[in-house]
């Protein structure tokens, strides 16, 4: 019949709009939503709070389970910026990553520069 379709195109299936995004979709939405960028700073201060912390504590403190912490973060980062090389689908993340450690090294210079964090 000539109206009819067979059910195999795009967007026949009904469930086609339930289904849920990919985690680098989810964080393309944060990133470009002006009304989620709220979210979006409590999850970059929350992290780059987490960040700085274990920077402060590895290199200021000189602590061997921070630096043995911070050292999985970054290869776990190091993983992730090579992958988003080679593959779109890894690109938001990369990004969120980036804005993270940003937001860390930040924390960290005000909390050497502040006298919060020092060697005494």
């Amino acid at each position: 019949m000539a109206g009819e379709s067979n059910g195999s195109g795009p967007g026949s299936d009904p469930d086609d709009g339930d289904r849920f995004p990919a985690p680098d979709q989810l964080i393309g939405t944060f990133l470009r939503e002006p009304s989620l960028w709220p979210v979006l700073t409590v999850v970059l201060g929350s992290g780059g709070a987490l960040t700085a912390a274990l920077i402060v504590l590895a290199l200021i403190d000189r602590n061997p389970f921070a630096a043995a912490a911070l050292l999985l973060i970054v290869g776990m980062t190091v993983d992730v910026l090579v992958r988003a090389r080679s593959r779109p689908s890894y690109r938001n993340g990369a990004l969120l990553l980036g804005l993270v450690w940003l937001f860390g090294i930040a924390f960290a210079g005000l909390a050497v520069w502040s006298g919060i964090a020092y060697a005494g």
